[in-house]
């Protein structure tokens, strides 16, 4: 194991250590300054200490600003990431989310009621999240063929259930080393991992365009432009990824989480939202035929858990409930 390798473990074992992210910090600074690393990873430090108290901190704005132009300059995050080897050695890579507290939900005045209250969550353990949508050779090599209106190998799957998604998760899980469980995210993970230290619209800022997401541009909203509609699903990672090394979390498919859909809490909530009952299943993100409004971090939809259709794909998650020692980081990027 070599010193990044080494370091980026120890993070996982003890994720909320803040000095060991410094350190991560300091070494990125000094071992590969060009890529400006290390700059990025202090920024989104900062993001997520203040990401509860955003008005007792105006500099955020600041900060979050040059972490987007980094971003969009095509700098990389280092975070601890995972490679899955499902069958016929397709890669399915997940990113690492540590435990830690934001702000769901938002107050727009032209967001939707079911976005309120904004309240605190507090997440208490970490999770790998996929670091974009299944796609569909991924989907493929599990289940034997794609059901998806736009074929394209690296493109997300869609026309898939609630229920075709669990089917996957398990089938994922299954083949993988014994106590890894694969899963949907929670709507709160989700969101979580969404912003990424962020309390904006978008994990952009407050304004979307069509370089950074696929979805319908003929449509304006909260300052936009307008924009490219490609009336189609794009490849994943063909725009520039979060602060967790995320890509796609706004547009393109809208993502199934694992929660029933139902009103939000009063007051600070931990880990999941989950409902008791409620007949309908949550999705977030948005879609390549959607409005802008409709991508922000935010916002939710609902559908039966049998439901599918052209704008609906996923991503997977697993928790760590097993050693954490069993899991090798890998630090390939796809």
């Amino acid at each position: 194991m070599n010193t990044l390798d080494a370091m980026l473990a120890a993070i996982v074992a003890d994720p909320v250590e803040e000095t060991r992210w410094l350190v991560l910090a300091d070494w990125l600074e000094e071992n590969d300054d060009d890529l400006r690393r290390g700059e990025l990873l202090r920024l989104h430090r900062k993001l997520l200490a203040t990401c509860c108290e955003p008005d007792a901190n105006p500099e955020r704005t600041g900060w979050q600003s040059r972490l987007v132009e980094l971003l969009v300059a095509g700098v990389q995050p280092c975070v601890p990431r995972k490679t899955l080897v499902l069958p016929g050695g397709v890669p399915m890579t997940l990113a690492f989310v540590p435990p830690g507290s934001f702000l769901m939900g938002s107050n727009h005045p032209e967001g939707e009621e079911d976005e309120k209250p904004v309240h605190r969550v507090e997440l208490t353990k970490g999770f790998y999240l996929g670091v974009h949508p299944v796609t569909q050779s991924q989907w493929e090599a599990v289940m034997g063929s794609t059901p998806s209106r736009f074929k394209g190998g690296k493109r997300p799957v869609e026309q898939v259930s609630w229920d075709d998604c669990r089917e996957f998760c398990g089938k994922v899980g299954a083949s993988q080393e014994p106590g890894l469980r694969v899963e949907l995210p929670t709507e709160a993970e989700w969101e979580c991992a969404c912003r990424a230290g962020t309390t904006t619209e978008y994990h952009f800022g407050e304004v979307l365009n069509t370089d950074l997401v696929n979805y319908n541009g003929d449509y304006r909203w909260n300052g936009s432009v307008k924009g490219k509609n490609r009336g189609e699903t794009t490849e994943v990672g063909l725009f520039p990824y979060n602060a967790w090394g995320l890509c796609d979390m706004h547009g393109n498919v809208w993502e199934w989480c694992s929660d029933r859909y139902g009103d939000y809490a009063v007051g600070n909530q931990k880990d999941s939202q989950e409902q008791s009952n409620g007949l309908y299943r949550a999705m977030r993100g948005g879609s390549w035929l959607d409005l802008p409004v409709l991508c922000r971090a935010a916002s939710r939809w609902m559908s039966g858990r049998g439901n599918s259709n052209y704008r609906s794909g996923f991503r997977v998650c697993f928790r760590l409930h097993a050693p954490k020692s069993s899991f090798l980081i890998q630090l390939d990027w796809p």
